[in-house]
């Protein structure tokens, strides 16, 4: 039964109303949510389930505004039970639904035990909000509100980098809010209906009385029991092996359809299994000693050593990919030509990623070390998961060997990926950002351009401190950061697409940016040319751009998602080169990877290798490419990285023994094979 109250307007009710009116004329402010200007038949212009559920939700949030009256005890007490079990589940379909699942039919073709564990998370969750309030309708409030927020980033990050939410983000987060400026949250038809959803949700959990769950000795018991779930909830979701045996992953290109298949909170919760490394198979330290022995003393780490040591300059092009080697791309002009015709004293060619899209501090993280993704738990950020002492690599190489001030140069936040942290471990001696750029710059799309970051470079060339030491600088670039809005307002529309791809806009204005970065790329090799001190320049691309998905179904002629092995590695192609000023043999490089480059670079400059180094050097010519993804043997053929039938299984376990040891060796760690003496 439902008790009557009186029914004079409160002044709440009143706020209440204003509020969705608001909201009324917010949504209608937005044509984008229920009109589409382009269709040439009127009815066909409105999207009418926006019109229709949209307007439903919102007549159904007045109507629980509007309603008066309350509940007998006796109804509220059995609303309240039915509340606290549907609610946990209601939040489920809400949000799979807002992750692209629709209700009912797909939902329930999620496998049984995978749809079983997705739901007990949320029950989990909802028995936590119990222990904290002792009121179903406390705990109702905040699983919805919980699920909103979670929901919406998770939409929110998948439209923005094409990955929802995994647990290295955590890691992540300032450099999150260091970015979160310069990109405009996506409000569409989903997200509207989703908060829409929040609402009527919250209005109808707000109806019931508020009851208390438990009395102290109750609560106690519950807590009790809260805890024991708590500890097997982690250990089945977390630290054992368990998800992995039922095969809930997501090892494949665009996670987020993991996250369809397998329900959004099981995947997620997944992901925070990937933050630890276990121990390769049979790994210790006197096993990689004697692995470290064979490449330590061999002939030549020293041998090649020039008379002068050059200058050496990293750069790191954020995005830089040359798209019509990935596939049927067709073009008004070339977007890259002085990298096309780049050829005296130069090394090119290809250079495959372990990342795609995003985590940029992966690409930089392979190449500064040696190591490889290939290794390590799929989507993680060494520099913010693993880097917690001094670091083997390139930097601490030259340092060793009486280059002057090692310095690093990234025009965006000192903060993205803990950089701030990582660089000194690495050996840098001073990391400069945009703060060390004048006030008035030339940006695109809010960042630094290309050119202006040359400037910057050599500038702190012309003005280092010992000119008589060789000078060593590594960059990240920043202007072709994501996302791109289609406008080519700031870099002009030279490059346009044709045949089967025009209309993408955002991929014009990317090809458009790549068109700048060429020009700015020609003036930095302008400069050096005309430099006395030799000088070698390491150039290459992080990843590719994260584009709209059906650009790369059409460039690539076939359905991304379906991509795996061989196929799939399309997407982590990218281009590099190695030029010097002074004459060097040229070549032209078919196939390697980020963890090479070091190496590659080092035979160039003729500067002493590690041992490491040494056994990155021997690798190459068996297995020239290595990434996240998987290798190419010196055979032509592909295999997976854990394939042990491959014939150079016993060459892939060795790197993962000396990686692991370099990385999490700690007082066991090789140091004489990773750093130089």
């Amino acid at each position: 039964m439902i008790r009557h109250k009186d029914r004079k307007m409160t002044g709440k009710k009143k706020i209440l109303l204003l509020m969705e009116g608001v909201l009324a004329v917010a949504y209608f402010a937005m044509p984008e949510l229920y009109y589409n200007p382009l269709e040439k038949n009127f009815f066909d212009r409105f999207y009418a389930d926006s019109l229709i559920i949209c307007g439903f939700l919102w007549g159904v949030l007045v109507f629980l505004t509007i309603k008066d009256g309350k509940f007998s005890e006796k109804t509220n007490h059995i609303l309240t039970g039915a509340a606290g079990l549907l609610i946990p589940f209601a939040c489920f379909l809400w949000l799979e639904f807002y992750n692209d699942m629709q209700f009912w039919v797909p939902v329930f073709e999620i496998p049984k035990k995978y749809l079983f564990l997705d739901l007990l998370i949320y029950y989990v969750i909802f028995a936590l909000f119990l222990l904290v309030f002792n009121s179903i309708r406390s705990a109702g409030i905040g699983m919805v509100t919980v699920t909103a927020c979670f929901g919406f980033l998770n939409y929110q990050l998948t439209v923005f980098r094409s990955m929802a939410f995994i647990a290295s983000d955590l890691y992540s987060l300032r450099t999150a809010v260091s970015v979160a400026g310069t990109y405009k949250p996506e409000i569409d038809v989903d997200t509207a209906e989703f908060f829409l959803l929040a609402l009527v949700m919250l209005a109808l959990v707000l109806k019931l009385d508020r009851e208390k769950l438990f009395h102290r000795k109750g609560r106690l018991a519950w807590l009790a029991a809260c805890c024991l779930l708590f500890a097997g909830f982690v250990n089945v979701y977390v630290t054992s092996d368990y998800l992995e045996k039922i095969g809930v992953d997501f090892r494949v290109y665009r996670p987020q359809y993991k996250y369809r298949y397998y329900g959004t909170l099981l995947t997620t919760m997944r992901t925070f299994g990937y933050l630890h490394v276990t121990e390769p198979e049979g790994y210790s330290r006197e096993v990689v000693e004697k692995i470290a022995k064979t490449y330590q003393y061999k002939a030549g780490s020293s041998d090649t050593r020039a008379e002068k040591k050059p200058n050496i300059v990293i750069v790191m092009n954020e995005s830089f990919a040359d798209l019509k080697a990935v596939g049927n791309l067709d073009v008004s002009e070339d977007y890259m030509p002085y990298f096309h015709q780049l050829k005296k004293n130069t090394i090119k060619g290809y250079t495959y990623a372990s990342v795609f899209g995003g985590n940029t501090a992966n690409s930089e993280f392979e190449c500064l070390t040696g190591n490889t993704l290939a290794f390590l738990p799929d989507n993680s950020v060494p520099y913010q998961l693993f880097l917690r002492e001094k670091t083997a690599g390139l930097t601490d190489t030259l340092k060793k060997q009486g280059y002057g001030s090692c310095l690093a140069l990234h025009p965006f936040y000192e903060t993205g990926y803990s950089r701030y942290k990582v660089y000194p471990l690495m050996g840098f001696d001073r990391f400069y950002t945009s703060d060390d750029f004048p006030l008035f710059v030339d940006t695109v799309n809010y960042h630094i351009t290309d050119s202006e970051n040359y400037k910057k470079l050599i500038r702190l060339y012309e003005n280092r401190q010992d000119k008589n030491k060789p000078f060593y600088l590594f960059n990240v670039t920043m202007q072709n950061h994501g996302s791109y809005d289609g406008s080519t307002a700031q870099t002009g529309n030279q490059v346009r697409l044709e045949g089967n791809l025009k209309g993408y806009g955002t991929a014009e204005e990317y090809l458009n940016m790549i068109k700048m970065s060429d020009r700015a790329l020609k003036e930095l090799i302008r400069y050096f040319k005309k430099v006395k001190d030799p000088t070698v320049i390491l150039f290459f691309g992080d990843h590719q751009p994260d584009l709209e998905e059906s650009f790369y179904d059409s460039l690539l002629g076939t359905d991304v998602k379906d991509l795996e092995g061989e196929e799939l590695e399309k997407l982590y192609k990218v281009p590099f080169c190695i030029w010097a000023n002074y004459d060097i043999e040229e070549k032209y490089v078919e196939k390697t990877s980020n963890n090479y480059l070091s190496v590659l670079l080092a035979d160039v400059a003729g500067i002493q290798k590690t041992g490491y180094q040494n056994f990155l050097s021997s690798l190459r010519e068996k297995i020239p490419c290595i990434n996240a993804i998987g290798y190419w043997g010196e055979d032509g053929k592909f295999y997976k990285t854990d394939d042990k039938k491959s014939p150079y299984y016993p060459l892939i376990h060795q790197y993962d023994l000396l990686e692991y040891n370099n990385l999490f060796g700690k007082e066991k760690q090789i140091k004489d094979f990773f750093f130089l003496r």
